[in-house]
C-alpha cells in the first residue's frame, strides 16, 4: 500500500515508470533487427535501471525483484557475455507487462506477490542455461492450464483457438506463462519425434549463429565508420526536454478552454456590435476603437491557438503501441511484418488521442492477417518475404490526417460484393449500381465480413463498424483505396480540436442552423442544381455522380420550406446532399452540449452563441444521415 506521504512521488514515478517501459519494448523491437547495436542496449539498461531503483525507493518490491533480474541479462548483453536471442528478448517483454501490470495494481492499493517462474526463467538466461521453465504440472492437461489460470470459459476451443484468443489480451491481462506452456505444447506434439532423431544437428543450429554473431561483433569494433552516425543519433535534448515539461492536471486545461471558448463567443460579439457602430457613426474615436478591436482580435486568436495546443498531444504516444501488437500478432500468424511508423511528432487533440487505440488496431489487425499475406506466397508474387505495413500522420489544412497502408494483396471487390448480397446487406438492384469505392465501404457495416472461418483475429464482422462510430463521433472523414496484389490503403482524417469549430451559418424554415464547414465540400444555388427521382428517393446528379439528397427541413421535421441552396457533404464513407434556404456566411463557433435536461438528440451535436447573442443549434449530419438515409444506402 502507497501511504498518502508518498502518493505525489508514486505519483511521478508512474509516469516516469511508464516512459521507461514504453522506451524497453521500443528498444527490444529494434534490437531484435540489429542485435548488436550497443547504443540500444545501453540505453535499454539505463531505463530498466531507473525503472527498478524508483520502484526500490517506494517499496514497491515485486516490480524490483523482476526489473532486477530483467537488468541483470541486459547487463550481461551490454558487456558481450550473452547474445540477445528470441527467448531471452520474449522473457524481457515479459518481465515488461508484467511490471507495467504490478505498478497498476499498486496504484489500485492491491498487494503484489513476485512470480517467481518469471524470476527464475530470467536467472537461468542470464547464467546462459536457454532451457525452458515448464510451468504446467507433470500430466496436466490443456483443460486444466486453463482452469489453473482462470481461463475455464476457453475450455474445448481447439488449442491454436486458444492461443490467439490469449496473445490479443491487453498486455497487462496476458497470462505469459499459460501462453508459454500452450505453445510448448504444440511443439512437443510437432517436433518431439524429429528433436529425438536428430539431437546433434539440433546442437549444431543453436551453436553456429552464435559464433557467426560473434564474428560479427568482432568485425563491427574494426569498423570505425558505422560508429559515427550512431553517435549522431543520440538524444542529448531529451534530459533539456524533461526539464521543460509541467504536468498539469487535465480538469484545469478543460476549465481554461471553457474559458476561452466563452472570450471567444464575446470577441465575436463585439466585432457584430462594432460593425453596427462603425456603419452608424464614422469619427475618429470609432477610427481608434476599430484598432483596438483589430489587435484585440489578433490576440483572441493567438490565445485560443496556445490553449488549444495545450490540449493537443503528439500521435507518438498512440503510435508506440503498436509495434508490438504487429510483431506478436505476425508471429502468432507465421507472417513477416514491419511496421513503419511516420509523423510520430504530429499533434492531435488529446480527447481523439485516446479513442484511436481501438480502431487503429482493427485496422493494422486487419492489414496484418487480410492483407499482408504469407512469406512463400509473397515471394511466389515477386515480393520480399517482409511485408510492410504503414502508420502515419500528417497535416493537411485544419485537419490530422491518419493513415493505415500495407503491400498486400489488397481487397477483392468481387468477393465483398458477393459477400454483401449472400448477407442480405445490398439487393441485386444496388449492387449493379454501385462504384468501386461504394463496395469498398461496405466493409465498415456492422456484420459483414469476408473470412468464411472466424478466429480470434478476425472473421467475426466486428470491428470495421468501430472504426466507422469513432470517426463519426468525432466529425471525421474516412477514405480507402486498394489495388489488387500491391495493398491497401485507408486514411482517417479529424479537425484539430474538437471544441471549437468553424461553422456555416445557414437557415431552415426561417431558423438558423450551423454545420461544420470542414464537411462541406461545395454549395450550388438551388436553380442550378440537378436534382431528379431515384427509385422514388430525391438525388443530386453532380458530375456523373448520384449524390443522396435530403432536405433538411423534412428531416427536422419543420417542413420541406424552399431549396434555396444544395450543401454537399462528406459524412463518414459517403457524400450526401442536403438542402438548405439561405446562407449566412461562416462563423467560429464554441461548442456546448444540450446538457442533461435536454439529453442526446440525434441530428444535433451541440449549441452554440452567435455573434449577435442568437442561441444556434449545430447540426450531426451524421446522425441525420443514419436517421434518414438507411434505406438509401442499403437497399
Amino acid at each position: 500500500m502507497i501511504s498518502d506521504e508518498m502518493r505525489e512521488i508514486f505519483n511521478e514515478f508512474v509516469v516516469e515508470a511508464e516512459e521507461n517501459l514504453q522506451k524497453v519494448e521500443e528498444n527490444l523491437l529494434e534490437l531484435e533487427k540489429d542485435p548488436q547495436n550497443e547504443e540500444l542496449l545501453n540505453a535499454t539498461f539505463r531505463a530498466m535501471h531507473t525503472l527498478k531503483g524508483g520502484a526500490g525507493f517506494l517499496g514497491l518490491k515485486a516490480v524490483v525483484e523482476v526489473a532486477h533480474a530483467a537488468e541483470d541479462v541486459l547487463g550481461k548483453l551490454r558487456s558481450g557475455e550473452l547474445t540477445l536471442t528470441p527467448e531471452i528478448n520474449d522473457a524481457i517483454l515479459e518481465a515488461v507487462d508484467f511490471i507495467r501490470s504490478a505498478i497498476q495494481r499498486y496504484e489500485a492499493g492491491e498487494d503484489v506477490e513476485t512470480p517467481q517462474d518469471l524470476v527464475n526463467k530470467l536467472r537461468n538466461l542470464e547464467q546462459g542455461e536457454v532451457k525452458e521453465e515448464v510451468p504446467e504440472k507433470k500430466g496436466e492437461s490443456i483443460d486444466d492450464l486453463l482452469d489453473r489460470f482462470g481461463f475455464s470459459h476457453l475450455k474445448g476451443k481447439p488449442i491454436e483457438e486458444i492461443l490467439e484468443e490469449l496473445i490479443l489480451l491487453p498486455p497487462d491481462e496476458r497470462p505469459a506463462e499459460l501462453i508459454e506452456a500452450l505453445d510448448r505444447i504444440v511443439a512437443k506434439g510437432e517436433t518431439e519425434q524429429e528433436a529425438k532423431q536428430e539431437p546433434e544437428e539440433e546442437e549444431e543450429k543453436t551453436i553456429q549463429p552464435i559464433a557467426e554473431v560473434e564474428e560479427k561483433r568482432e568485425e563491427k569494433k574494426e569498423e570505425p565508420k558505422r560508429e559515427e552516425p550512431k553517435k549522431e543519433e543520440k538524444r542529448p535534448v531529451v534530459k533539456s526536454e524533461g526539464e521543460k515539461v509541467v504536468r498539469i492536471d487535465v480538469h484545469k486545461i478543460e476549465s481554461l478552454m471553457n474559458l476561452v471558448g466563452e472570450l471567444v463567443l464575446e470577441r465575436n460579439r463585439l466585432l457584430r456590435i462594432f460593425q453596427k457602430l462603425y456603419d452608424e457613426y464614422q469619427s475618429k474615436t470609432v477610427d481608434e476603437l476599430e484598432t483596438v478591436i483589430s489587435s484585440l482580435d489578433r490576440i483572441v486568436g493567438d490565445l485560443q491557438l496556445a490553449v488549444m495546443k495545450t490540449r493537443m498531444q503528439p500521435v507518438k504516444r498512440l503510435f508506440q503501441k503498436f509495434p508490438r501488437v504487429v510483431r506478436d500478432l505476425a508471429r502468432m500468424l507465421g507472417k513477416e511484418v514491419e511496421l513503419v511508423l511516420e509523423g510520430e511528432d504530429a499533434e492531435m487533440d488529446k480527447t481523439v488521442l485516446e479513442k484511436l487505440e481501438e480502431p487503429l488496431i482493427h485496422l493494422i489487425r486487419n492489414a496484418v492477417d487480410h492483407g499482408i499475406e504469407p512469406p512463400d506466397e509473397r515471394e511466389k508474387a515477386g515480393k520480399p518475404r517482409k511485408g510492410t505495413v504503414k502508420l502515419s500522420a500528417y497535416y493537411h489544412g485544419d485537419r490530422i490526417f491518419i493513415e493505415v497502408a500495407d503491400d498486400g494483396r489488397g481487397i477483392d471487390i468481387e468477393k465483398v460484393k458477393q459477400k454483401a448480397l449472400e448477407r442480405g446487406i445490398i439487393s441485386p438492384d444496388r449492387a449493379e449500381k454501385m462504384t468501386e469505392k461504394d463496395v469498398l465501404f461496405l466493409i465498415f457495416h456492422p456484420g459483414f465480413s469476408t473470412k468464411e472461418q472466424t478466429s480470434e483475429v478476425s472473421g467475426r464482422g466486428v470491428g470495421m463498424d468501430v472504426v466507422m462510430n469513432t470517426v463519426s463521433a468525432f466529425r471525421g472523414t474516412i477514405d480507402i483505396e486498394t489495388e489488387k496484389g500491391k495493398g491497401t490503403r485507408i486514411v482517417l482524417s479529424f479537425p484539430l480540436t474538437v471544441g471549437i469549430i468553424r461553422s456555416l451559418l445557414v437557415s431552415v424554415n426561417g431558423r438558423l442552423f450551423a454545420i461544420p464547414i470542414y464537411s462541406v465540400l461545395e454549395i450550388i444555388q438551388g436553380e442550378d442544381a440537378q436534382i431528379t427521382t431515384v427509385s422514388g428517393k430525391e438525388v443530386l446528379i453532380l458530375r456523373e455522380l448520384t449524390i443522396p439528397l435530403i432536405n433538411l427541413g423534412e428531416a427536422l421535421e419543420m417542413g420541406g420550406g424552399n431549396v434555396g441552396y444544395v450543401i454537399v457533404s462528406q459524412v463518414g464513407s459517403q457524400k450526401v446532399a442536403f438542402t438548405v434556404e439561405d446562407l449566412f456566411g461562416d462563423e467560429e463557433v464554441v461548442v456546448k452540449p444540450l446538457g442533461k435536461i435536454i439529453g442526446e438528440v440525434q441530428g444535433i451535436s451541440g449549441a452554440t452563441i452567435t455573434g449577435d447573442g442568437k442561441v444556434v443549434l449545430i447540426l450531426d449530419l451524421d446522425g441525420i444521415l443514419k436517421r434518414e438515409m438507411r434505406a438509401i444506402t442499403f437497399v
